[in-house]
């Protein structure tokens, strides 16, 4: 088993790290059990939620127990047993990243939420007293309700999306019972400071797939024996080198959508990060030093706060959309095909009432 786990190893590497210990895959003679607990005792990571997995996962378990010992060390790297258990657990590992990336940023979707409806609240409270003093419409308290109602449904939806993405989470570690109770890290990864290199990666996603390179090896091998004899073997001959165009093309694809979607997701993030934020930030200082100075109102400072978090949860988004692409593009260098995609937006139905400005 060493000689593949270090094989899955080097294909997870950008994620695990350079310097990471090396991984552990559960066997006859390995239970993990301990190594298990240590990993469940600290906040779960993306790395130690990789790891957790590949240790502990009945899935992975039941494909390593049916290949049995044909993946053992004996066997030479490219048997096609040890490729499809090198397969599999590459494919493990990188949706247990993607479910950690969705587990962290649905929580703090919800975080961002709760304070969404704090603000709401108190907007609400402070349009009741100013209503009964005779100082604002009754609109402007209808107004002030409906955005609160909006905001509580958003916020309802969000900790609905945090508890599902933790379970999914939960699914794919393979966990149960006390284990459940883990803690979950705080924050993703931050953005970094320039795009993830993507050159060559059509390139280098073909000459990962194992399952393209039988294909060709079997072609070849067909090629170099006798001529074929008959018209079915012209057809075979043709069927077997359209299987291996075919499949070409669809990693070529799967590559090409890979980095087109990162470089994306990375400059959104980025836009939001530099730009936004900080644009919002200064409108909020500017806001409030009006207020002080009797130059504007309270409600305006309000309705901007919930603006300024909203926009603060569409960049946690973003930045999680781009930690779930990066794994994208990790899966096609590892081999495999990229699985599942962002989850929808927890902050757009909380948008239109927090965005809605009171009338007075």
């Amino acid at each position: 088993m060493q000689g593949l786990q270090a094989e899955v190893q080097t294909r997870l590497s950008s994620l695990l790290g350079p310097a990471a210990a090396p991984l552990r895959i559960a066997t006859p003679t390995y239970t993990g059990a301990n190594e298990l607990t240590k990993l469940l005792q600290a906040p779960v990571d993306g790395p130690a939620a990789m790891r957790i997995a590949l240790l502990n996962s009945p899935e992975l378990q039941m494909t390593l127990g049916a290949e049995g010992s044909n993946i053992t060390d004996m066997q030479s790297p490219a048997f096609p047993a040890r490729l499809r258990a090198r397969d599999e657990a590459s494919r493990l590992g990188l949706r247990a990243y993607k479910a950690w990336v969705n587990a962290v940023a649905a929580e703090r979707n919800a975080q961002l939420l709760r304070e969404t409806k704090t603000i709401a609240e108190t907007a609400d409270e402070l349009t009741r007293r100013m209503v009964r003093a005779g100082n604002v419409s009754r609109l402007t308290q209808a107004q002030s309700q409906a955005t609160l109602s909006e905001t509580g449904m958003a916020l309802a939806r969000g900790e609905q999306a945090a508890f599902a993405a933790r379970e999914q989470l939960i699914r794919v570690l393979g966990l149960w019972g006390a284990q459940t109770q883990f803690t979950l890290a705080g924050v993703l990864p931050t953005l970094p400071a320039s795009p993830t290199d993507t050159i060559d990666l059509e390139a280098r996603a073909v000459a990962a797939r194992s399952g393209l390179q039988a294909e060709r090896l079997v072609l070849q091998r067909k090629q170099a024996s006798a001529a074929p004899a008959s018209i079915d073997d012209h057809w075979d001959a043709l069927g077997d080198a359209a299987k291996v165009r075919a499949q070409a093309a669809l990693v070529r694809s799967e590559a090409r959508e890979a980095a087109f979607n990162l470089r994306t997701q990375w400059d959104i993030a980025h836009h939001l990060q530099t730009e936004v934020l900080p644009l919002r930030q200064f409108i909020h200082e500017e806001l409030t030093l009006r207020y002080n100075g009797m130059l504007t109102s309270v409600f305006e400072v309000m309705a901007d706060s919930r603006t300024r978090t909203l926009s603060r949860l569409t960049a946690a988004e973003a930045l999680r959309d781009y930690w779930l692409a990066f794994a994208d593009v990790q899966a096609v260098l590892a081999g495999v095909s990229p699985e599942g995609s962002a989850p929808a937006r927890t902050g757009t139905g909380a948008a239109a009432g927090a965005d809605a400005k009171p009338a007075h």
